[in-house]
């Protein structure tokens, strides 16, 4: 009997953490599409973190393509998407 009791309650913490992740995966991806129509002529890949790593090395302020007033909008992209992160990072 408390076996049985034992396979219950992992079974119904399975579940709940399967439910948690599928929020945290629920939140990411409205985050994600929020910033897609904020952003709708950049190419964002599905991991933000991921993008942001490659837009600062290979095409950030300092890679040459961003040069005067694009400065600024590559400094805005940036700065949109660091807040996505950050946003699904806390889970708000």
């Amino acid at each position: 009997m408390r076996l049985l009791g034992l396979m219950r309650q992992r079974t119904r913490e399975k579940h709940r953490s399967e439910r948690l992740e599928s929020a945290r995966y629920g939140f990411a991806a409205r985050v994600h599409a929020e910033l897609s129509e904020e952003l709708p002529d950049e190419d964002l890949g599905e991991d933000l973190a991921d993008t942001l790593d490659d837009y600062e090395r290979d095409r950030g302020p300092d890679s040459g393509e961003c040069e005067g007033a694009d400065g600024d909008e590559c400094e805005e992209l940036l700065e949109r998407v660091r807040e996505a992160v950050d946003r699904i990072e806390r889970g708000r």
